[in-house]
């Protein structure tokens, strides 16, 4: 009996043994499970530090630059344009994505050249589409209520295109002025110092992520066309370009990329001023280009007859001969 009771005893003193050695074994892994999530959610910040940043910092690297050609070019009386959509009084409908940045301009060809639209933005904060205080003040005064953005890829060229809806044609041609790069003041004496030109503003493309980070670092070209009482802004730059020096001629992608003006014409349809087919694509000539200093060329090629930058003579790598240039600072 003692023996039965001392080895029941034994029995639960070992099987109480092994109940305290069996929490140890626990505490012994805990840490080490601890350390393995540490880790992996140190991993995981880390990937989505990245990402995130990386996102962020797409949005905030377009350039505050500018083309080292700017050019005014004005619809004038090549057809009704100007006269059907004169103000936002006679034209309120707003402007939307859809009509914008689908359908044809989805991609835009012509010339041999295929543009593909890659990022857009429609916004009534006109002031987030361009750098610069006085280009901001101009759209200011002349009321803009939406600014439309989108960029474009091609085989040989990338670019941008600006659209400001503003009340009326004369808010219009005023932006596209404000825009323009002023001249030195001539007649200052040799040694004087001369003042610095303000730079007043162009406009943001709505991604800065490549190529579109190099805008403006090569050389580049934009068309300001008075439509109305939309002003849009066309800038291209060859994909290969890496100086301001590398003058070459950019009628062609100018005059392609032009085209984004298509549903402005399918609004002078709606508004009963006749059916308007964008007119120059195929070539033809005209005369009444106007510069941004308001002189004309003969025989330049526009979308609608009013011309783009340089003649259509121009052999390809030939600077334009065409008055009206505005170099970017240091050029």
């Amino acid at each position: 009996m003692p023996q039965a009771g001392e080895g029941r005893a034994g029995g639960r003193r070992r099987g109480g043994g092994r109940r305290k050695k069996e929490p140890k074994r626990f505490g012994r892994m805990l840490p080490l499970l601890v350390g393995a999530l540490v880790v992996a959610l140190i991993a995981l910040g880390t990937v989505l530090y990245f990402q995130l940043s990386g996102e962020d910092a797409e949005e905030q690297v377009a350039q505050e630059t500018r083309p080292a050609l700017y050019r005014v070019q004005d619809s004038g009386d090549t057809s009704n344009v100007n006269e059907v959509l004169a103000s936002r009084e006679a034209d309120s409908r707003p402007l939307n994505e859809g009509e914008l940045f689908e359908r044809h301009n989805a991609e835009i060809s012509g010339q041999s050249i295929d543009f593909t639209l890659r990022d857009s933005d429609l916004t009534e904060d006109c002031s987030a589409a361009v750098w610069g205080a006085l280009a901001r003040q101009a759209l200011a005064d002349a009321d803009c209520s939406q600014a439309g953005r989108a960029t474009y890829l091609s085989d040989g060229y990338f670019g941008v295109v600006g659209v400001f809806n503003l009340a009326d044609i004369e808010g219009s041609r005023a932006v596209a002025d404000a825009l323009n790069l002023p001249e030195a003041e001539e007649g200052a004496e040799e040694e004087e110092a001369a003042e610095p030109v303000e730079d007043p503003g162009f406009v943001l493309p709505p991604s800065g992520e490549s190529p579109f980070d190099r805008l403006g670092a090569g050389y580049s070209s934009a068309d300001a066309i008075v439509t109305g009482h939309y002003l849009v802004v066309v800038w291209v730059q060859p994909t290969d370009s890496e100086s301001v020096e590398e003058r070459v001629s950019l009628a062609t992608p100018l005059v392609t990329l032009a085209n984004f003006r298509d549903p402005f014409f399918r609004r002078i349809g709606e508004l009963g001023g006749g059916s308007q087919t964008d007119e120059g694509t195929d070539g033809t000539d005209t005369e009444g280009t106007t510069g941004t200093d308001g002189t004309g060329t003969e025989g330049t090629t526009g979308t609608d007859g009013t011309g783009t930058e340089g003649t259509a003579g121009d052999p390809p790598g030939e600077a334009p001969g065409t008055e009206g240039e505005q170099s970017v600072p240091g050029e």
